[in-house]
């Protein structure tokens, strides 16, 4: 359960970005919160949060900025003493003073009933900040500090009085994260769930064909398990429903041979390219003699089906099993080729007790103003992105303005104005003068 989180010199961010996810005092639609418990505490958080902007406001730099995050937990543990670029590295370039400073990341969560806070900060070529706390008894404690050498090649680790287990190697490469070697190389008790939980942040873009490809095939694979039935049955509905005159949804295996690979394709790309598509998904209709139904048939759900019905599948599975499993889901552009009545569905779900019993939380950026629906948001989960005069991307929620209430009709005032983060478009003449 993410609590918050900040980003810092990252794009179009330069100053300090703070996004929460606590709820405020309000009562109003009490089924959008949960009682987060921890050791001490409990706190009342928000299960989903939007985010408006004009275009070029920075809203999917702010997206980007989680998955810049996530990756570099993952993926930094490969980086080698003579690999020191940080792939992640990209801060504010419209300031001398932030184009070689440190991009800098903050998040709080919870995890297993107790409160954690992992920081960071990098350059190009190296981490400059590094530390993870913890309140396992309501106070905060230190798990580990990086400990920043200028001459060495390498960083060393100071653990903190409370983590247990201290059987670890100390050192760690100026490029590399140290909770990112206890997801690969060095199981660890206490440092691995939280490398597991942070990475494990599902982040996609459904304006992105590519992305929504790769989220497609690994919905694909899901439903193709046995064990996943329910997830596969749900999904079906939920595309049924959707008035797309589809039945259900199947997928099955093929076999090597169903593909005509050409003999001159070398061994490992062909295997390569079998494994990736393997799995086939197909839309099941109702085939028709006039207006007498006289069987089903099977269409390639790629081929065949709208672009609007592809995106429904691959986010509409992994919003199901991010509602089955618990999680956290962050998308860019969520209405992309879905109507907003389905968008507002989507977002209800995650609303619901009943969808949403383990309390996945749901964080998206859009344009589509008429989900700024006072039925669908509280106040508290609604955040818009504008630039400045400098180019710099500021982040604001809606509870920030004295007079708003839950009652207020959010798009009204959107429309006009009032919250800022819309595009000022000027006159045709201005284009042509």
């Amino acid at each position: 359960m993410i609590i918050d989180f900040s980003v810092a010199n990252f794009k179009s961010f330069r100053n300090q970005a703070q996004f929460s996810l606590k709820a405020d005092a309000g009562k109003s639609k009490m089924d959008n919160t949960f009682n987060a418990h921890s050791t001490g505490s409990s706190l009342r958080l928000l299960k989903t949060v939007v985010i408006y902007g004009a275009n070029a406001s920075g809203k999917s730099n702010f997206i980007r900025s989680f998955l810049a995050f996530t990756l570099l937990i993952k993926n930094s543990h490969k980086f080698t003493i003579d690999h020191t670029q940080i792939f992640a590295y990209e801060p504010y370039e419209l300031d001398i003073n932030t184009q070689n400073a440190p991009v800098q990341f903050k998040i709080g969560f919870i995890l297993n009933q107790i409160k954690y806070e992992y920081e960071i900060a990098y350059g190009k070529n190296r981490v400059t900040f590094e530390k993870l706390n913890f309140s396992p008894k309501g106070q905060v404690s230190n798990l580990y500090t990086r400990v920043i050498s200028e001459k060495e090649d390498y960083d060393t680790i100071e653990l903190g009085k409370n983590l247990i287990d201290k059987k670890v190697n100390k050192k760690i490469f100026k490029n590399q994260l140290y909770l990112s070697k206890f997801g690969v190389e060095t199981p660890h008790n206490e440092l691995t769930p939280v490398f597991k939980y942070l990475t494990n942040i599902n982040v996609w873009n459904a304006y992105d064909k590519f992305s929504i490809s790769d989220l497609s095939k690994e919905v694909s694979n899901l439903i193709t398990q046995k064990e996943n039935k329910f997830l596969k049955d749900r999904l079906s509905k939920l595309i049924r429903l959707s008035d797309t005159r589809i039945e259900s949804i199947g997928s099955k295996e093929l076999k090597k041979e169903n593909f005509k690979i050409p003999d001159e394709i070398p061994e490992d790309i062909a295997n390569k390219f079998f494994q990736e598509n393997k799995i086939k998904t197909f839309a099941i209709h109702k085939i028709f003699d006039g207006k007498k139904e006289v069987g089903k048939a099977e269409f390639d759900l790629t081929r065949n089906e709208s672009m609007g019905t592809q995106v429904l599948f691959a986010l509409g599975g992994k919003i199901l099993q991010t509602l089955e499993t618990g999680g956290i889901l962050v998308i860019d552009e969520l209405d992309n080729s879905l109507h907003p009545k389905l968008c507002k569905f989507l977002i209800r779900l995650f609303n619901s007790n009943i969808s949403n019993p383990k309390n996945a939380q749901l964080i998206f950026a859009t344009h589509e103003v008429t989900l700024l629906d006072h039925d669908v948001f509280r106040k508290d989960q609604i955040w818009f992105v504008q630039k400045d005069q400098y180019g710099n991307s500021e982040l604001y929620s809606a509870s920030d303005f004295e007079a708003i209430r839950d009652s207020t009709n959010f798009e009204v005032w959107y429309r006009a104005g009032k919250f800022g983060a819309n595009p000022k478009i000027k006159e045709i003449k201005f284009i042509y003068e």
